[in-house]
């Protein structure tokens, strides 16, 4: 189940890196484990499956099977450099990261 996935990762990363990883705040993931999220758990639920639901490695669509803290990091600097890249590679790279349906 879903939340297992997510109390197992928080138990061997911790509580701030894998919000970092979901991209979420460090009080959702902490009220999802406990039981005591107000809200609907739908979009968090899909967003732990898909990133740590396939052996805690991500199928990103421009490196490849990567693991989930690369993805965060990537996608956290493709929101800062933005098309301010000089390189092409680097450009494509962040493009594609930055329309991944992934962290949506």
């Amino acid at each position: 189940m879903w939340i297992e996935i997510l109390k197992k990762e928080v138990k061997a990363r911790g509580l701030t890196r894998v919000a970092v990883e979901l991209g979420v705040s460090k009080s959702t993931v902490s009220l999802v484990c406990n039981g005591k999220y107000p809200g609907g758990t739908t979009r968090i639920e899909e967003r732990i499956k898909r990133i740590f639901g396939t052996n805690g490695r991500v199928a990103c669509p421009a490196l490849g099977e990567i693991a989930p803290e690369r993805c965060a990091d990537t996608h956290a600097k493709a929101r800062s450099i933005g098309m301010k890249a000089s390189n092409p590679e680097t450009l494509r790279l962040y493009r594609t990261c930055l329309n991944c349906s992934l962290r949506r």
